[in-house]
């Protein structure tokens, strides 16, 4: 066994050089994992120790048992943390250039968490022009894989929601997940129409990325960082624009698609585009946001339980059912067919 000293026990140079030395990851960056491409070390009783070596097999057992002796958070050394960034985008990249080969569920699984893998890597850096472009072309090809495969939408589901992803990497999946079945199920939009607007709903909240993740696991934020809050779709526009594939009506779409949301209010959050108070909204707004609110909603919060879907839906009702009567109808028969079909 290797043992470094607790970081409790040292001096603070002694600290500074550990923290130099080891960078965190998550258990779940070892999902998928065959030939572990670096050391992993966790915590015992206050003592760094390896407890898997570089090219250790990684199965279901090895992660289930690393869960249950609760270590959730492990370690790697900083300077091997790009090969299992490398690995995990190599494993992204072959996987969505196959998707119609083998079994869709199972291909499905994979390619939903590792694309939320990957969104971690982007939120961390989201000026790296490979990641995002990586990023793009695996959610393109889902958004084409979803489509053509509706029947797969809820047992996808239910998997990824057991994964148990940090809610501000999962939350752009499972309301993108929504939207397009709500477009399929509408017969009202092209295939290159729901493509745009699957792209577009799960990239709005990039600008998300400027501040940390950890504080979106608090109740209360700083001052400051609800400034940043209430301008992050604006910032998403200015992340994405010119770098993707993605026309200026869905770049408006990112830029407004609080504009049917109470954070509206809450954040002060309105469009620059015109004088305050006023916003440019469309039915495809309208969805993008409503998609975004049901998401939220029925998934849990550290600060909160998860709401019921009747709950969610009666706020949709609120926030568009005068403008949009039969658009409200539409959404209800599909969340109803999703969670309660026969």
């Amino acid at each position: 066994m290797v043992q470094l000293r607790s970081s409790q026990s040292m001096s603070l140079i002694e600290r500074n050089h550990l923290a130099f030395q080891l960078t965190s990851i998550s258990v779940r960056e070892l999902l998928f994992v065959t030939d572990l491409p670096c050391d992993v070390y966790g915590i015992n009783d206050g003592v760094f120790e390896l407890v898997l070596k570089r090219r250790s097999y990684i199965n279901k057992e090895v992660i289930k048992g690393l869960i249950q002796a609760g270590r959730f958070e492990l370690f790697i050394n900083h300077g091997e943390r790009q090969k299992l960034i490398t690995y995990h985008q190599d494993n992204l990249r072959k996987l969505t250039r196959s998707l119609s080969v083998g079994d869709p569920l199972e291909k499905g699984k994979k390619v939903l968490n590792l694309l939320t893998i990957n969104m971690e890597y982007l939120y961390k850096d989201p000026t790296n022009d490979e990641t995002l472009s990586l990023q793009y072309q695996s959610a393109k090809n889902l958004a084409a894989f979803l489509a053509a495969n509706v029947d797969l939408h809820e047992p996808l589901y239910k998997s990824y929601i057991q994964m148990k992803h940090h809610f501000i990497f999962a939350q752009p999946l499972l309301s993108s997940l929504f939207l397009l079945g709500v477009l399929k199920m509408s017969h009202l939009f092209n295939a290159k129409d729901i493509e745009s607007l699957f792209i577009t709903s799960y990239f709005k909240d990039i600008g998300m990325s400027a501040i940390p993740t950890e504080k979106y696991d608090q109740m209360e934020i700083s001052d400051e960082e609800k400034k940043l809050l209430s301008r992050h779709a604006m910032h998403s526009v200015n992340i994405l624009q010119g770098r993707i594939q993605l026309g200026p009506q869905y770049l408006t779409i990112i830029e407004n698609h609080h504009s049917f949301s109470l954070l509206a209010k809450d954040l002060d959050y309105f469009s620059p585009a015109g004088s305050k108070g006023e916003v440019v909204a469309g039915f495809e707004t309208a969805l993008v946001c409503v998609m975004d609110v049901i998401a939220a909603m029925i998934s849990g919060r550290p600060f909160r339980p998860a709401s019921n879907l009747f709950d969610s839906l009666e706020l949709v009702k609120a926030l568009i059912a005068e403008q949009y009567p039969q658009e409200f109808k539409l959404i209800v028969t599909y969340f109803k067919n999703f969670f309660f079909k026969k």
